[in-house]
């Protein structure tokens, strides 16, 4: 039998971690976003948008 296990925010947070160590140094907070995605606020006041599923992530400009 498969049993899945049930993927948290803060797991994707997590792979955010390990595909961008750098940048992950300057996070400060992070939010659910879409689906598999979240949201990562830096120390400069800067948003990424992280994709979990391409493991790709996006800088916002306000």
């Amino acid at each position: 039998m498969n049993v899945k296990r049930k993927v948290t925010w803060k797991d994707i947070f997590n792979n955010f971690k390990s595909v961008y160590p750098r940048l992950s140094k300057e996070a400060q907070d992070y939010r659910p976003y879409n689906y598999m995605s979240i949201v990562v606020y830096l120390e400069d006041g800067t948003k990424v948008i992280y994709d979990d599923m391409a493991k790709r992530a996006k800088m916002l400009v306000a």
